[in-house]
């Protein structure tokens, strides 16, 4: 898909599907969990003590677009679109059957420190292997 640098495959569990067939709205949710674990591994690498510091999910808009069956082919493709002085923007699109938008979801992520539990400015470091990645100049 175009503009994003990242892409995963989505594993349909029978256990993702509900009554009318279909996956269940919620699991939608762990799908874009996966991705961004994976976005942030290629991304950050060891770059992060995710023991320490990491991100928090601040917030979650999911635009549910048509549904998913058991045997369609997932993707989800990722990538950051913004980022602020101490949180960054995520999108996640969910393609169905290499061609079908199945869904919309932007995301915004806090930088915190674990320790304190408070929140932190988005390290310089972060931010050049966000832009790195991305092919952008995003800046704070």
């Amino acid at each position: 898909m175009e503009g994003f640098n990242h892409r995963i495959e989505i594993q349909i569990r029978f256990s993702d599907i509900d009554r009318l067939n279909h996956v269940n709205n919620a699991c939608y949710l762990n799908y874009i969990e996966l991705a961004r674990v994976s976005y942030f591994n290629n991304v950050f690498r060891d770059q992060i003590n995710w023991a320490k510091e990491g991100f928090v999910i601040a917030r979650t808009e999911m635009d549910y677009i048509q549904p998913i069956f058991l045997n369609d082919h997932l993707e989800c493709y990722t990538r950051i679109t913004k980022v602020g002085t101490k949180s960054v923007t995520i999108e996640n699109v969910l393609i169905k059957n290499k061609q079908e938008l199945a869904s919309n979801c932007l995301g915004v992520l806090v930088a915190m420190d674990y320790e304190t539990g408070e929140s932190k400015k988005v390290p310089t470091v972060w931010l050049e292997l966000l832009n790195k990645f991305e092919g952008l100049n995003l800046e704070l």
